[in-house]
């Protein structure tokens, strides 16, 4: 009887530190370490894509695998779209002349900058109104065509820098189907759209909006947006960007770690069940560019 109880006891005391000491995400982490850790580290169990770790180092090292596979992978190029090209599908809408689109694209070609849609504007040869329509009809999406004041909640779910990189505007959020809705002016990024869809846990539906408003929005919400995003320029190894998030995570208390590569950017997600704070790095890109980012640096003039 008394083995049984004392069996018993040992059943409890289990399921009892199971509890409070839930398994590592950390292959090789003990419970001894798991038990030391949590005395050590108040902020407790801290999530990294929903796998639980019970201590600073063993969420580092997850963040510094998960980071390295981001910075070993290419940024993904927006794909080439089998789409009409805007300037034919407007001259075969009877919006443009064969003169005005050479014209257009001959002006394009020689200054090697600006879409084709604003030097149809430039010249005056379409409104805005036409251009924004026409993308529409090419990517086959609809176009809001009044001015959209994007609801707060909804601008802090995203770094600022990749709204502003990726000319995008958050519209709505819907809790209840978990729908995020985005605009965009110069079309659609679905790479981007992805990203928003993993980080986020939700669904994506994109619409379009003009350039103009595009860039009243952004200018806005640039100027009225509180603090909040951390963004570190130039090139950093995984095991930098994993200690940098280790440390943010242990000063600001997050509970939830999530991290996908956007882009040319690395954004992680820092939640603590009632606000967030979003890191964003710069992504390795090809040793050019690396190279143009040390020399920026060094470029750089010292303050202080």
């Amino acid at each position: 009887m008394k083995a049984m109880g004392f069996l018993a006891w040992i059943s409890k005391a289990r399921a009892h530190y199971a509890k409070i000491l839930p398994r590592c995400g950390e292959l090789d982490c003990s419970f001894a370490r798991r038990l030391w850790r949590r005395v050590r580290w108040w902020n407790g169990v801290v999530r990294l894509h929903g796998a639980r770790y019970c201590g600073p180092q063993c969420l580092e090292n997850a963040a510094r695998q998960r980071l390295a596979h981001m910075c070993d992978t290419d940024a993904p190029v927006r794909p080439v779209q089998h789409r009409i090209p805007l300037g034919l599908l407007m001259l075969s809408r009877g919006q443009l002349s064969n003169w005005q689109l050479r014209s257009a694209l001959e002006a394009q070609h020689t200054s090697g900058c600006h879409r084709l849609g604003e030097w149809l504007e430039k010249l005056g040869f379409a409104t805005e109104q036409q251009i924004t329509a026409a993308l529409g009809l090419q990517w086959a999406c609809p176009v809001l065509s009044v001015r959209v004041t994007p609801d707060s909640r909804c601008v802090r779910m995203v770094p600022f820098r990749i709204l502003q990189s990726y000319r995008m505007l958050p519209i709505q959020f819907v809790e209840a189907t978990r729908t995020f809705y985005l605009a965009f002016s110069e079309g659609i990024d679905y790479a981007v759209l992805n990203a928003m869809e993993q980080m986020l846990d939700c669904r994506t539906e994109a619409c379009l909006v003009s350039r103009s408003a595009m860039e009243e929005t952004l200018e806005k919400i640039g100027r009225d947006r509180a603090a909040g995003d951390l963004l570190f320029e130039g090139w950093r190894h995984a095991s930098e960007m994993a200690r940098i998030t280790c440390s943010y995570v242990l000063k600001l208390g997050a509970k939830e770690v999530r991290a996908v590569a956007c882009g040319r950017y690395i954004w992680v997600r820092l939640s603590t069940g009632r606000d967030v704070a979003h890191l964003i790095f710069r992504r390795p890109g090809s040793l050019a560019e690396q190279a143009a980012s040390f020399e920026e640096a060094f470029a750089r003039p010292i303050t202080g």
